[in-house]
């Protein structure tokens, strides 16, 4: 319950922090998200009215990107972390091994 009351009604604060249960999330919601957004750009055509995927592909990817970077942030701040470290999701292979890190670390404590 309160994982889905943080995905509605936090999903672009910075601030807080979210545990790996919420993080998995995102990224699910997120590799979802850009499959359907390659399924519509390669659907383009440019003859016909199917030339406006390539605009609603852009903006699923707009829409998904502040999102996954605050998740990114809260996940970083909850293992006592550098939030800096969140500029990794900019590297393009380096990315992977991140997610895959931030999904499998354990909170530490104090």
């Amino acid at each position: 319950m309160i994982n889905l009351k943080n995905l509605i009604f936090f999903y672009s604060s910075f601030s807080s922090k979210s545990g790996r249960i919420e993080y998995g999330i995102y990224c699910l919601i997120n590799v979802l998200m850009g499959y359907f957004a390659l399924y519509l750009y390669s659907n383009v055509s440019l003859d016909n009215e199917r030339i406006l995927n390539i605009f609603y592909s852009c903006l699923i990817l707009l829409i998904t990107f502040v999102p996954m970077q605050a998740v990114t942030s809260r996940r970083l701040r909850d293992l006592n972390a550098k939030p800096t470290f969140f500029l990794f999701n900019f590297i393009p292979i380096l990315n992977i091994v991140f997610v895959i890190f931030l999904l499998m670390a354990k909170r530490t404590t104090n």
